[in-house]
Order: C-alpha cells, then sequence, then structure tokens
C-alpha cells in the first residue's frame, strides 16, 4: 500500500489542484498547502506554517497549534473525512484527505481563516459579505477573513465533494498540458543556455530560466569547490550576509544530501543555516562526469518531481555548458603559453649575461604563474649552500644577505632531494607544517629544483600569487616545462661569458683597460674599409706622455703605473663616445676619431692635453716642465695615408716634431715634416 501511496502522491502537482480549486470555488477564503508524509519537499510543520501564516507579519504557529494539527491529520487519516479545528490563536484549520480511488494521495490543509465569533470587532469581511474573495497568496493583504465554524466547515465540506472528481477527471490533463508547456520551454531555454558565449551569460539564463518557470523567489547559482569561498556567481532574492552564511555551510549540506540533489530536511536546515528563514530548500549539484563544477539552491518553492526532473534538465545543461566553455578556455590558454614560451625562451636565448639571465629567469617564471614574489637560488658546491642570485618583493640587502645551507629549511630540502614541492597551505601541509612568514600574503608556494642534466644547478621559489589563490598542478607543469628550457641557457651562457671574458682580455691591456695595440691595428683596418666605402675621413692621434721615463726614474714604477691608469681614464672621460681609445706601448697612446676630418681633430686632440696638463699627479713637480703633460701628433685619412702602417708613421713624425718643438703641444701632420732628419721615437 506503501508504494502505491507513493506512487500516486508523487504525481500530485499540489500547484495544479490549487489551480483547480480555485476555478471551481472562487470565494476559497482558506490558504492551502498540500502534505504527504512520504513526499520529503515539505514536513508537516513547514506545510502547517504555509497554510496557516504564509504572510509576513502574521503571528506563527506554536508547539500547541502543531500537535493539534497533527491530531486533525490522525483523525483525518482514520476517519477518510475532513477534520476542522480552531487553534489557541482563534484560528480555524482543516486536515483533508486526498484519494485517488482506494489509494491515499496526501493531505489538503487549509489555515488563516479567524474565527468570527471570537473577534467580531477586529474581523475583516466574512465569506458571506465578499463572494468575489480568492485564494490568498503572499502578496495580498495580511488581514485575515473571518467565518464562523459551520461557515468553514460548509467550505471544507464543499471542496470535499469537488476533490474526487477534480482528481479523477480533470487533474491529470491539466498537469499534463502545463508539464508539456513546462517542458517545451525548459528545452528552448537549454538550448540557449547551450549556445551562450560565456560562463557569466550561461549562468545568468539558468538563473532567469529557473526564476521564470518555477517561480522561485530566492535562488542561488555558484561556481567552483564548496571549500571555496566567494564564487557565487548568480544570486536572487538574498542579501550579502545570506550569501555568506549559505557559503560556509555549503560542505555540511553535501554531506547531508550525499552530494547529490535533494530537498535539505527541516532539522538539517535549522542547524546549518539557523539565519536564514525558509520553509524548504532545494540543493541540485553542478557535476559533469564525476566532478562538481559547483551548485544550484532554491528556496521557498515546493518543487514536484516532475518539475525537479526539468530543473535537473536545465542545470545538466549548464554544467555542460561550463564544462565546454572551460575547455575551450583551458585549450586557448594552453596556446597562449605555447606563445608565450617560445617568445620567453627565445628573449632568453638573447641574453649573454648569467645575472641578466637569473633576472629574466625569475621574472618570466612569476609572470607564468602570476606570482607577486620570489627568488632564484644558486649553489655554492665550496660551501655546500644556496644564495639568492635574483629576487622579487625583496629588498636587495636583505637578499644578497641569505645563504641557506643544503638540508636545511624548505629550499634546502629541495636542492637535497632534487624533487619539486607545491604546498596549498604551509600550516597544514604534512610535508612542512609550520607557521606561515608574515612577509608572505598567502600560504601557497612552488619550489622548483633547477638543473642542466645531472648537475644540480640551484632552486626556483615562487609565492604569492596575485590572485591570492592557491598553486595548482597546472601551474607546477608549466613551470617545469619552462624551467626545463630555460637551464639550458645558463651553461650556455656560462660559456659566452668565458668566452667573452678572453676575447677580453686579449685585445685589453692589463694596466688600463684599454683596448691594446692588437685590437688597434684590427680596428684601423676596419676603419679605411667603412671610410673607403661611405667616402668619409677619420683622424689618428697619437700621445706620448713627456719625460715619463725621469717620472718612473724618480718615483718609481708602481707611481708610473698609477700615472697611466689615471692617463687613461681621463683620455676615455675626454674623447667623445665614438672615438676609439687604446694603450700603443709603454707611455704612449692611440686614438681613432671615426668620422672626423683633420681641423675638427683639434679641438678633440687640444682637450685632451688641456686634461692632462692641469690635472695632478703626485711628484710631477720633479719633471724638467714641473707637471706632466703630454704631446700629441694628427694624421688623417685619406690625406695622410691609405693604410695603417702609412697613417701611423705620419703620426708619429707629428708627435716628434710636437717633442722637438718643446713638448706639452699637439702638431698636424704635413708633408714637410717626412724630411726631418732626427728619426721619430728618439725624444720622450
Amino acid at each position: 500500500m506503501e508504494s502505491v501511496y507513493k506512487s500516486v502522491s508523487s504525481q500530485i502537482d499540489p500547484r495544479d489542484l490549487f489551480r483547480l480549486l480555485r476555478r471551481q470555488h472562487s470565494s476559497l477564503p482558506f490558504n492551502l498547502s498540500f502534505y504527504a508524509e512520504n513526499r520529503q519537499s515539505m514536513s508537516l510543520r513547514q506545510a502547517v506554517l504555509a497554510a496557516c501564516c504564509p504572510l509576513e507579519g502574521n503571528v506563527c504557529c506554536t508547539e500547541d497549534c502543531q500537535h493539534l494539527w497533527q491530531s486533525s491529520l490522525d483523525k483525518a487519516l482514520l476517519a477518510k473525512t475532513p477534520q476542522i479545528h480552531l487553534c489557541p490563536k482563534q484560528f480555524l484549520g482543516f486536515v483533508l484527505p486526498l484519494q485517488r480511488g482506494d489509494a491515499p494521495v496526501g493531505f489538503l490543509l487549509g489555515g488563516g481563516l479567524r474565527e468570527k465569533a471570537a473577534h467580531s470587532v477586529l474581523a475583516g469581511p466574512s465569506i458571506d459579505d465578499d463572494k468575489t474573495t480568492t485564494l490568498r497568496t503572499a502578496n495580498q493583504s495580511s488581514r485575515a477573513l473571518t467565518a464562523t465554524v459551520d461557515e468553514a466547515a460548509s467550505v471544507v465540506d464543499e471542496i470535499f465533494q469537488l476533490l474526487p472528481r477534480l482528481l479523477e477527471q480533470q487533474l491529470h490533463p491539466m498537469s499534463l498540458a502545463r508539464m508539456t508547456k513546462s517542458l517545451e520551454s525548459a528545452r528552448f531555454l537549454a538550448r540557449e543556455i547551450a549556445q551562450c558565449g560565456s560562463a557569466e551569460d550561461a549562468i545568468g539564463m539558468a538563473a532567469e530560466t529557473l526564476a521564470v518557470l518555477f517561480d522561485v523567489p530566492r535562488l542561488l547559482i555558484r561556481v567552483g569547490r564548496p571549500d571555496q569561498v566567494g564564487s557565487t556567481r548568480a544570486a536572487l532574492g538574498f542579501s550579502p550576509e545570506e550569501i555568506e552564511q549559505i557559503e560556509k555551510g555549503l560542505p555540511e549540506i553535501l554531506k547531508v544530501n550525499n552530494s547529490a540533489a535533494g530537498v535539505l530536511p527541516e532539522e538539517a536546515l535549522s542547524l546549518i543555516l539557523p539565519q536564514i528563514e525558509t520553509r524548504s530548500a532545494f540543493f541540485a549539484p553542478l557535476t559533469e562526469g564525476k566532478q562538481m563544477l559547483g551548485l544550484a539552491v532554491l528556496l521557498d518553492t515546493d518543487l514536484h518531481p516532475r518539475d525537479q526532473a526539468l530543473c535537473d534538465l536545465i542545470l545538466d545543461r549548464l554544467s555542460a555548458r561550463l564544462q565546454q566553455l572551460k575547455m575551450e578556455e583551458d585549450r586557448r590558454k594552453e596556446r597562449d603559453y605555447s606563445t608565450k614560451l617560445i617568445s620567453m625562451i627565445s628573449a632568453l636565448s638573447m641574453i649573454d649575461s648569467q645575472k641578466e639571465l637569473y633576472r629574466n629567469m625569475l621574472e618570466m617564471s612569476a609572470e607564468l604563474c602570476g606570482a607577486e614574489s620570489g627568488s632564484l637560488m644558486l649553489l655554492d658546491e665550496t660551501a655546500a649552500s644556496l644564495t639568492i642570485t635574483a629576487a622579487r618583493g625583496m629588498s636587495s640587502p636583505v637578499a644578497q644577505s641569505v645563504a641557506i645551507s643544503v638540508g636545511e629549511g624548505i629550499a634546502g630540502r629541495v636542492a637535497q632531494g632534487g624533487l619539486p614541492l607545491m604546498v596549498n597551505d604551509i600550516e597544514k601541509d604534512e610535508r612542512i607544517a609550520t607557521r606561515n612568514r608574515p612577509r608572505f600574503k598567502t600560504k601557497s608556494f612552488i619550489c622548483l629544483p633547477l638543473k642542466t642534466g645531472d648537475n644540480f644547478v640551484g632552486v626556483l621559489n615562487l609565492a604569492d600569487k596575485g590572485d591570492g589563490s592557491s598553486f595548482t598542478e597546472a601551474d607546477l607543469r608549466l613551470l617545469q616545462s619552462f624551467v626545463a628550457h630555460a637551464v639550458q641557457m645558463i651553461e650556455r651562457t656560462a660559456v659566452l661569458e668565458r668566452a667573452g671574458h678572453l676575447e677580453k682580455l686579449s685585445i685589453t691591456d692589463p694596466l688600463t683597460g684599454l683596448y691594446n695595440r692588437r685590437f688597434l691595428e684590427s680596428r684601423l683596418d676596419e676603419e679605411i674599409n667603412r671610410s673607403q666605402r661611405q667616402e668619409q675621413k677619420f683622424s689618428l692621434i697619437l700621445a706620448d706622455l713627456d719625460n715619463f721615463k725621469i717620472y718612473n726614474d724618480v718615483l718609481g714604477h708602481l707611481a708610473g703605473d698609477k700615472a697611466l691608469q689615471k692617463v687613461a681614464d681621463l683620455m676615455r672621460s675626454t674623447a667623445r663616445e665614438m672615438d676609439i681609445v687604446t694603450r700603443y706601448g709603454g707611455e704612449e697612446f692611440c686614438l681613432i676619431l671615426p668620422g672626423t676630418g683633420k681641423k675638427e681633430c683639434l679641438f678633440v686632440a687640444e682637450r685632451l692635453r688641456r686634461a692632462i696638463e692641469v690635472a695632478i699627479f703626485p711628484g710631477e713637480s720633479h719633471l724638467p716642465l714641473g707637471r706632466l703633460t703630454v704631446s700629441l701628433g694628427v694624421s688623417a685619412y685619406p690625406d695622410d695615408g691609405e693604410g695603417p702602417e702609412a697613417l701611423i708613421h705620419a703620426a708619429d713624425l707629428a708627435l716628434y716634431r710636437a717633442k722637438h718643438n718643446g713638448r706639452n703641444r699637439l702638431v698636424l701632420y704635413h708633408a714637410d715634416l717626412s724630411q726631418t732628419l732626427v728619426a721619430p721615437g728618439q725624444a720622450n
């Protein structure tokens, strides 16, 4: 009998029944509700409240009232006839058993009608006073209608006589017609949801569909795991405080319902959501396969099983669309990340400085996973420790002072074990289980070892995602892919730096840091070829310190070396940026001035001579001129020679004439100097 009861009662949609009664009895004064013992959508208490005091501001039933309603229900079930009672609040109520044939269907409950004799002064219009009063809803006036017990009994008896015919002949066709219309609407709107171009549009349309189809006064759709607060995407009829309470209660709600769609039992509802005033709550998880995408919450609505099925249809289509949009977004991100990775790796390959490489590796890694802080630590094999080479979100002095021994701390253990470490919560993760450090905003981080082949290089640390969320496996995979390519640049850059250093040593003078004679000879050939192609001139200056042998003899070679270094610095600062300054040998220097004729060169040479003349050198008072000075000879291409040897010889002749004429002066080469009887280079 119970299975028949359940089967038949599940076919009754209270809204259809109420519509039929309204049509047949236009002056029906009671508030109505439907109750079936094995229907989980509404408890007896909730059904009583819906019938007796559904209007905001009415005094709700007491515990004594509940006992009275339960007694009437028991009597109606036993006698199979309506039962009328008067509650302690002087409201009339009735319980009417519903049957289809011999099968019990449920109970029709009526309430909210004040007993006339008890409140004649405060009474509103009676049944006889207003024949046009219809079934009241929560939007109508809260003033209760009045009637005598006999008048109420007459209405209830009339309903009792009508119900068999309504149940047998009219209710099913009406329910079928409404269901067909709802199904057509649901199918159409489900297709529209499947065409939405964004998750926000799909969720918004689903929320609007549920609200309109099922007349839902309060509705919430959230996306994300139950333990993630603040992921609500659509909410109708809720205050921010109520949304926050529902968010916090979701894990417990899913436990009660075993993560399945259904009505939350009244006792669980009051415990989990004590501040939410509602007579019913329907929860439906958004799932795709075994993956939970979110949850829909419908309050203050008594969904018939058929409507629940339609609700599931709409939410299933929403889930499918959300998953599809997520897959499309993931594919788009994957394409974007692939493009970004290629661009980043290409940029790294252009770097030939290790310091710059480390800084870019850290910045690019942080950009890939949205980290706001981090560091790149390198292994010092001699000290068996890690030192910070590049830092983000940390002051430079602090970064330079940090040194961690291998095996100690988080980075030290990763260095020792050689395996990556991703942590969602540093305080809860059993591998770490330590308090979060104040300088970090979040409790999640990634620590990644850097290896080139079998050689351990260092550790990459990243923390504080910009959006406040935890790092994910996807972040770790992306970083591993990037680092696998980036670390290959470390060895390459080291080789380039060594090669560059050796090359620099081969073309620079170790004492002054200027280019040496080897570089000068190579550069002269290049400048001659360039000037020939572009039909330009360039000048050459040979400079020789005056009486420098005496300076060395008096003050010693150490003082002489310091003097040469100072002269080199003066030449670098005095020459133009495009000029090339070299040490030609001993105390002799040579400058190439590209694109500069002999007249223009005169100004540069004079500025150089004057800078050395006014500079102060220790012990220079012992020299014949009382100070350390320089003599300069100038030649120009192509006027004074078309090859390196000819240009240097011409400048040397001019230099000799400057020495011969008293030193501390410059001389421009001219053809008459080639007739000089004294060989160049013999005077200091």
